[in-house]
């Protein structure tokens, strides 16, 4: 075996392991962040009150109830964003399982590479499409979201 191309497929794998631990690393870095300074600003927050009373009084104030509620509504905003990624995910990889197939199906060439990873893509996206029902449904059950005929009655 010609040594360039040894060379070639290890710095590749390396490259693509580094990548993707690199990746990783950033959106840990960056949840824990956004952690970090939620609790700085409530932190501060509560330092501006130099006695209970005052805190107290701020909780019972409009300004206070939307404070408080921004922590209460805070799981539900996350399940309604995990669902919507989980569709955007399982449309776009169904979409591309589907281009692949249809790549194969075209049959200008010997087209036979693309049966295989045209089937595991779409097979994925359709993974994606069945987890965001599944999780959608457990969190309808859970009340992270509301049912639609509740959200319609509170938009009118």
């Amino acid at each position: 075996m010609d040594f360039g191309v040894t060379f070639i497929a290890i710095v590749s794998m390396v490259g693509f392991y580094a990548t993707v631990a690199i990746i990783i690393t950033a959106i840990t870095r960056s949840k824990q962040r956004r952690t970090e300074l939620q609790t700085q600003v409530q932190s501060k927050l509560i330092d501006r009150f130099g006695s209970a009373p005052e805190l107290i009084d701020f909780l019972q104030s409009d300004a206070g109830h939307q404070f408080v509620e921004g922590f209460h509504n805070a799981p539900r905003y996350a399940a309604r964003e995990k669902i919507l990624s989980g569709l955007r995910r399982g449309i776009i990889t169904t979409l591309l399982g589907v281009a692949l197939l249809a790549i194969f199906a075209a049959d200008i060439r010997d087209n036979w590479g693309f049966i295989y990873p045209g089937c595991l893509v779409l097979a994925l996206g359709l993974g994606f499409f069945l987890s965001t029902f599944v999780s959608m449904k457990l969190s309808r059950s859970w009340g992270l979201i509301d049912d639609r005929t509740e959200s319609l009655e509170s938009r009118s």
